[in-house]
């Protein structure tokens, strides 16, 4: 059940960068940064945990894939989209490094 509380926890971080960005399609933030998590968030663990592959790789994919859902979903800009998604993932990497470290936030 821990593993359950690493993805809420992600989905904490990440939920007020999207809903600052797209504000204005409030309707469907909570949505697709859950559903795009659903879907790449279990995909990094088990690669993470089953593989030779560094981190920072599978984040670059997650980066993205979860670019690209949200220039689909929310049908703007490629470089906010990008942007976005890197910030996102980019908070939650970082604060899960912090945490995984033990340095004190």
């Amino acid at each position: 059940m821990d593993i359950f509380k690493y993805f809420l926890f992600t989905i904490f971080l990440e939920l007020p960068i999207v809903l600052i960005a797209y504000r204005s399609q409030l309707n469907k933030v909570f949505i697709v940064t859950v559903l795009l998590n659903l879907f790449t968030w279990p995909l990094i663990t088990l690669l993470y945990t089953n593989s030779n592959i560094h981190l920072l790789i599978l984040e670059f994919f997650v980066f993205i894939i979860e670019g690209i859902g949200f220039k689909i979903y929310f049908n703007g800009k490629w470089r906010k989209a990008m942007l976005i998604s890197f910030l996102a993932n980019g908070f939650s990497l970082s604060v899960g490094f912090l945490i995984s470290y033990n340095i004190p936030i």
